[in-house]
């Protein structure tokens, strides 16, 4: 199981990005349900790999800064503290605990600093030994608000027993304490699709009595193309044959699939691929997309513009996108 590219991971964590949209819409109280922080120790440590920033520090470690460059009145927070384990990223086993620690404690300070605003999604590594611990710490002492878990960075197979097994152990315990998931579903596999899409409905999610869950990327890494298309229509005919699965608290972000500009590897769409878009948007249902940017990617204005202006949207499904 090699780990998917750092070109990959780019798009996922929207590093490098430029801002050139005039920004029109700001009189909305917006919601950014997807806005990454990174500790100043974790910017340090990726500077130290040569890993490329295109804007200073603050933008993506400093509150402030972050909430007065994005415009959304909340947003998720979500911590990227499952880049620790990742062996592309300098993981060392002797420090991986002690820095997924040091990270999620770094969302939980800037949570505090803005409590009304801020809705904090800590992460871990779902296959690491200490997950559940991390997971009852941050929930119990750090009073985060939901689990973000990232399937491409940790490389999550559900067709392997032992990490669908790790990945049932989170849900349930979600499940149970009523928290929310953020989940980027797509582990980057050549195969990953159906078969992975029906075993978690099935193994998963059919077991739970509570689910409050966000597909992040409307399923994928970011882009809309065939793959897109693949894990949606999946989803779309399981909530059609599976009733349960179907009740539950299901939502897809839209955050970096709307692209109107390259983005490490992933293509900006094109005029058709915007019009398939919107349709695809309307076939899932507005009632089940919510917003999010994938800041530091773009910011709430930018992207609520994109998706207005390249979408087509009505004033109906603009409202129903930002309730």
């Amino acid at each position: 199981m090699k780990l998917a590219s750092k070109s990959v991971l780019f798009i996922i964590f929207g590093i490098m990005f430029s801002c050139s949209i005039e920004k029109r819409v700001t009189s909305r109280n917006i919601i950014d349900n997807h806005v990454h922080i990174m500790s100043p120790e974790l910017i340090s440590l990726w500077k130290n790999m040569g890993i490329p920033f295109s804007r200073p520090d603050y933008y993506y470690s400093n509150i402030d800064s972050i909430l007065k460059f994005n415009k959304a009145e909340k947003v998720s927070l979500i911590s990227m503290a499952y880049v620790y384990s990742s062996p592309e990223f300098g993981a060392k086993s002797d420090k991986v605990k002690s820095q997924m620690e040091a990270e999620n404690n770094y969302l939980a300070s800037v949570k505090n600093k803005y409590p009304k605003r801020i809705k904090a999604f800590f992460s871990v590594d779902p296959l690491q030994e200490n997950m559940l611990e991390e997971i009852i710490r941050c929930h119990k002492i750090l009073k985060l608000d939901g689990i973000k878990l990232h399937h491409n960075a940790s490389q999550v197979y559900l067709t392997e027993n032992e990490h669908l097994h790790k990945i049932q152990q989170i849900f349930k315990y979600a499940s149970d304490n009523r928290l929310p998931i953020l989940l980027h579903f797509d582990n980057s596999h050549p195969k990953f699709g159906k078969n992975d899409i029906k075993i978690f409905a099935n193994s998963v999610l059919n077991n739970l009595d509570y689910v409050n869950l966000q597909i992040a990327h409307f399923g994928t890494s970011g882009g809309f193309n065939s793959k897109t298309k693949e894990i949606l229509d999946t989803f779309i005919e399981v909530f059609k044959t599976n009733n349960k699965v179907a009740n539950q608290n299901i939502k897809f972000d839209i955050s970096a699939v709307c692209l109107d500009k390259d983005s490490e590897g992933v293509n900006k769409l094109t005029d058709s691929e915007f019009k398939e878009l919107a349709n695809y948007c309307r076939k899932i249902g507005f009632e089940k997309i919510v917003f999010g940017t994938d800041y530091p990617l773009y910011n709430s204005d930018e992207y609520l513009e994109i998706l207005m202006n390249k979408l087509q949207l009505s004033e109906a499904e603009i409202n129903l996108l930002l309730k």
